[in-house]
């Protein structure tokens, strides 16, 4: 499956605000992650960082960067939660969008990258793609599929998001490229699977 390559483009945020800066604690423990981050340690990062939120949950920075460093360690869907609880508090900062994004779509994109072993010894039942139009989609099952169809248009729709609140980024055109992928990808899986489809995009392709 393709990958975004802008994954490496997630950084973390420093810890500017007020609130922060009387809180010794906190500062010391988003700084020493950050360093660890950079060192590549992310699990001792994500160790500082927890301890962090739970000092204190309502610090953007704590929050958003805690969400990177899951992304870093492929802890998708904690990721996910973090993310989403930067937003609530600071709802107008781009990459929120772009990360939790990046969470969502990596996590689906999971799905296709099981083993067909694995899938077979699941209780629920394997559909075979037969269809030359589907050639490359992967065997999963019903609830895989929608699964991934509601995670990757909710990734769709944060890219949008960030672009909307970025509009002059340096990487729109490669966000741009992501969007009409994972259409596609969509499209695809919610044809084989009789899943609600997109409206708009299967207009698009007829």
């Amino acid at each position: 499956m393709k990958k975004l390559t802008l994954f490496l483009a997630i950084l973390f945020v420093s810890v500017l605000c007020s609130a922060c800066i009387n809180n010794i604690a906190i500062q010391e423990l988003n700084n020493k992650a950050q360093e660890f981050m950079q060192k590549g340690d992310i699990q001792g990062a994500i160790s500082r960082l927890e301890s962090s939120v739970d000092l204190d949950g309502t610090i953007f920075e704590t929050r958003y960067n805690l969400g990177v460093a899951y992304i870093s360690a492929q802890e998708f869907k904690k990721a996910q939660t973090q993310l989403e609880e930067a937003i609530k508090i600071k709802p107008e900062f781009a990459d929120s969008y772009y990360s939790l994004a990046v969470a969502k779509e990596s996590d689906a994109l999971k799905i296709l990258e099981d083993d067909e072993d694995e899938q077979a010894d699941t209780q629920v039942e394997i559909v075979e793609i037969q269809d030359d139009e589907m050639g490359g989609l992967k065997n999963i099952s019903e609830q895989e599929a929608k699964y991934l169809v509601e995670n990757l248009n909710s990734s769709i729709e944060l890219y949008k998001k960030y672009l909307e609140l970025k509009p002059q980024t340096g990487d729109r055109e490669q966000i741009e490229a992501q969007i009409q992928y994972l259409e596609e990808t969509v499209f695809k899986y919610s044809k084989k699977y009789s899943i609600g489809q997109d409206a708009a995009y299967a207009q698009d392709v007829e």
